[in-house]
């Protein structure tokens, strides 16, 4: 497997693991990677048709100026001078200004990328450690389930009031108004609760999802040379979350555990 979000198949001489299945035989690639691999395809999904393809710097490399992607683009097609860039995929969108980020060629990118990392994994064994403690706040998610347990038992109750109003209503003569009345209030405390129960699992999804990708972050470290000499495109997927173009051509390359290195 070449290229996991591509699914484009060569033959594996030991540049990738083993692929992950639970309780089965040995793997292809490492749960970590199996588990980073699904999230980028679920971000990418969320992100559109536009996005969603397996392009080598899909929706990774950013314009400092818009904020928006950068695409991969044919210039002089067909012709002998024929070349293929990278640009802000909204630098000639009408009204708006133009976006002053250059494009940058394949290799630039994977050239600043080499130096990025190398230049990082100076500081190695400290990078993972920390990153070990970020995980373990990460994965504390107590707090969040108890007040999830507490939020669905109000939304129990809620649920049986309403029930009983509509019931009561059904055998007796409530006024219009005051039927009405307390149905409403009824109806949005259950709005708030169901909102802050959806607010509560998101930050729980968001969590575990930081605590995936650190853990393929520091399993991809540990298994890497300090230094390389040459693209690696697993390393880049497992490790990198963005990689903000600048207008002096610099990028900034942001890491899965938070760290910036330009």
């Amino acid at each position: 497997m070449d290229d996991f979000l591509e699914k484009s198949v060569v033959k594996n001489t030991g540049q990738i693991l083993q692929y992950y299945v639970e309780n089965s035989h040995p793997a292809i690639i490492d749960k970590n990677t199996w588990e980073l691999v699904q999230l980028e395809l679920k971000r990418r999904s969320v992100l559109g048709p536009k996005y969603s393809g397996s392009n080598l710097f899909s929706s990774k490399l950013v314009c400092e100026d818009c904020g928006g992607f950068y695409g991969k683009k044919k210039w002089h097609s067909g012709s002998m001078h024929e070349k293929i860039v990278y640009q802000c995929n909204n630098k000639f969108d009408k009204g708006k200004d133009k976006c002053q980020t250059p494009h940058l060629s394949e290799e630039t990118v994977k050239t600043k990328f080499i130096e990025a990392y190398n230049l990082t994994m100076g500081d190695k064994r400290r990078i993972i450690d920390d990153s070990k403690e970020v995980i373990g706040l990460l994965t504390d998610t107590i707090k969040i389930d108890d007040e999830i347990v507490k939020i669905n038992e109000e939304i129990t109750i809620v649920s049986e009031l309403v029930s009983k109003l509509v019931k009561e209503n059904s055998k007796t003569d409530i006024q219009f108004g005051e039927y009405n009345k307390r149905y409403e209030e009824l109806s949005e405390r259950y709005e708030k609760l169901r909102l802050r129960h959806e607010e509560l699992l998101k930050q729980k999804n968001s969590k575990q999802a930081k605590a995936i990708k650190l853990r393929a972050f520091i399993s991809s470290l540990e298994n890497s040379d300090h230094q390389i000499k040459y693209w690696n495109e697993m390393i880049w997927m497992l490790i990198v979350e963005s990689a903000t173009v600048h207008r002096d051509s610099s990028v900034t390359f942001k890491f899965h555990n938070g760290l910036e290195i330009k």
